[in-house]
């Protein structure tokens, strides 16, 4: 597990992958925020009983899913946590210019996820029609990509 290597004006910084056990924590707090928020946003619209238990089954239905927390890094919030603690804890002052984009791909990164990898392969959804329609090519891969 290689670390990703951001350059920012001539600066490297090597953020490394998250561990199992970190991927795990990191999925079991983001439930753990979004079924509150989900609650929240339940007692608002004045759910009945039986509403609120559907939403909250379908809600525990999905906990523990990798898509959820790969989805996760395409905000900046969510991004932001994974670089956060894929670097300890801290997350570094040298990345706060990061723009969005850059910090979601930098995230996939310390999930072992290469974004530029899946798009050259045909593995991301909608590839073949973003490329047909905008006649784009895909791009390098993500260890160049983190540069700004």
């Amino acid at each position: 597990m290689e670390p990703t290597a951001v350059t920012i004006e001539d600066e490297t910084i090597l953020v490394p992958r998250l561990k199992v056990q970190q991927i795990i924590d990191l999925g079991v707090l983001r439930h753990e925020r979004e079924r509150k928020a989900l609650l929240e946003d339940l007692e608002d619209a004045e759910a009945t009983t039986e509403e609120r238990l559907e939403k909250l089954r379908e809600h525990r239905d999905q906990k523990g899913l990798s898509s959820i927390l790969v989805r996760s890094a395409f905000s900046v919030d969510g991004a932001y946590q994974i670089v956060r603690l894929a670097m300890g804890g801290e997350y570094p002052e040298r990345l706060e210019g990061l723009d969005p984009t850059k910090l979601s791909r930098l995230a996939l990164a310390c999930i072992g996820i290469d974004l530029d990898e899946m798009v050259a392969s045909g593995e991301a959804e909608g590839k073949e029609k973003a490329d047909h329609e905008t006649g784009l090519a895909s791009r390098p891969s993500s260890s160049a990509i983190v540069q700004g």
